[in-house]
């Protein structure tokens, strides 16, 4: 009879192949990290000109499609009936092709209203696109 206990072999952990996916990982994560450069080298004020680029300087006349307080719709200060819009706008579009417009509403104004200027627009041949809305600034 045997009274000394055997001994239990002790388990290895296999570290080579640890040290494999360690060194795999290392390399997938440097090749996928994207290293982001500063891109201003040179802190530099560059210099403002009066003459030059004029065009930019002088800002574009438009005509200002109107909607008050009041729910009034105005083409370019004339009040005009939401269903004659678009026969107006065309004929202002006629009268003077490159005639650009700009859309100026009250804060209160309501949103079927905007929507059914914004039909007459479509209309009369402009997109919503090229009539931007004017916003105050505040003071």
């Amino acid at each position: 009879m045997n009274l000394r206990p055997k001994r239990r072999p002790v388990p290895m952990i296999p570290i080579v192949s640890l040290i494999d996916i360690m060194v795999i990982l290392l390399i997938f994560f440097v090749a996928t990290t994207t290293f982001k450069k500063d891109k201003t080298q040179v802190k530099i004020t560059l210099p403002e000109s009066k003459s030059l680029g004029g065009e930019a300087a002088v800002p574009e006349v438009r005509v200002a499609i109107s909607i008050d307080d009041k729910q009034q719709v105005f083409l370019d200060g004339q009040p005009v009936e939401l269903e004659q819009l678009a026969q107006m706008i065309k004929a202002l579009k006629e009268a003077k092709p490159g005639t650009k417009l700009e859309l100026q509403a009250d804060t209160t104004a309501a949103l079927g209203k905007l929507v059914k200027v914004w039909d007459a627009l479509r209309e009369a041949g402009y997109s919503i696109n090229d009539v931007p809305a004017r916003i105050q600034r505040a003071q």
